[in-house]
């Protein structure tokens, strides 16, 4: 190890190298103490408590939480957080999740959470009061980087929609005035998350929806399908590079989207991708 390596002496008979070598093992060691240590003991200084948990379309829950005599964190809208629910967080049991509510509201916030793994499904049964702690914001997923930009294409898929619709709550309280173009797939009319909140926006910013249903019921007059390169190509602008666009969906629906924006020579750089967690 690296003391028998400094007994020795043939591999660090060098001054620079012993110092160099003992401060790589300093900041590891350091590391771990605050990743186990450390940092778990400023959460606990930083408390949650649940307010209420909300069923939403699509199986997916609302986790509301409020700050616990404290402020709260600021996060800008798209980025994500680790939670800790329910137990103390030197226990390492951490989830990521992207934040649902409005960036600018910092009383309440909330996590958009689709019952598929076994901790996920399990938020459904918290009770209100139970403590949860945060590490967070995380993430460069956000349209806050992009404030020159004339406007936005989003792009979700099931619930990829969580981080997406947190930009949307976002520019409604700050009355933004600027395009946004809302491309959702899912499986069915019900399965839309948000659905209602969604239409009403429509008529607060400016703000275009396309549904696309791969199940559509009878009688829908809508998209249907996938979201394919035709089916971009008929709503996104004909100047591609006028509009930042923000793709979060499940990993096939996201190589696809990719792949066909690039076909529709929208510029890379103005391409921003998030995989939802699937835990």
């Amino acid at each position: 190890g690296f003391a028998h390596a400094v007994g020795v002496g043939n591999y660090l008979s060098l001054f620079w190298k012993t110092v160099l070598w003992s401060g790589m093992v300093l900041a590891a060691l350091w590391l771990i103490v605050y990743v186990r240590l450390v940092k778990p003991w400023m959460m606990t200084q930083r408390p949650y408590l649940v307010e209420e948990v909300i069923p939403q379309r699509g199986d997916v829950w609302t986790l509301a939480l409020r700050p616990n005599g404290h402020e709260g964190f600021t996060f800008q809208p798209g980025q994500f957080a680790w939670l800790t629910l329910g137990i103390h967080p030197i226990g390492m049991r951490e989830h990521p999740f992207s934040m649902s509510s409005s960036a600018d509201r910092r009383d309440r916030i909330e996590f958009g959470i689709k019952a598929l793994g076994d901790f996920t499904r399990s938020i459904q049964d918290i009770q209100p009061g139970t403590k949860a702690y945060l590490d967070g914001p995380y993430g460069v997923f956000t349209s806050d980087r992009y404030w020159d930009s004339a406007g936005f294409v989003l792009i979700a898929g099931g619930v990829g929609i969580t981080p997406i619709y947190s930009m949307l709550l976002t520019a409604t309280q700050r009355q933004d005035d600027r395009p946004f173009l809302l491309i959702y797939s899912a499986s069915s009319w019900e399965d839309i998350t948000y659905r209602e909140t969604l239409e009403k926006l429509q008529s607060i910013i400016d703000l275009t929806i396309v549904y696309v249903l791969r199940h559509p019921h009878e009688g829908w007059e809508g998209e249907t399908g996938y979201v394919d390169e035709a089916l971009l190509e008929r709503y996104i602008p004909k100047h591609r590079g006028s509009r930042q666009y923000f793709v979060c969906a499940a990993p096939v629906m996201m190589d696809a989207v990719e792949a066909a924006l690039f076909a529709l020579e929208v510029p890379v750089t103005h391409v921003h991708m998030e995989h939802f967690n699937l835990a």
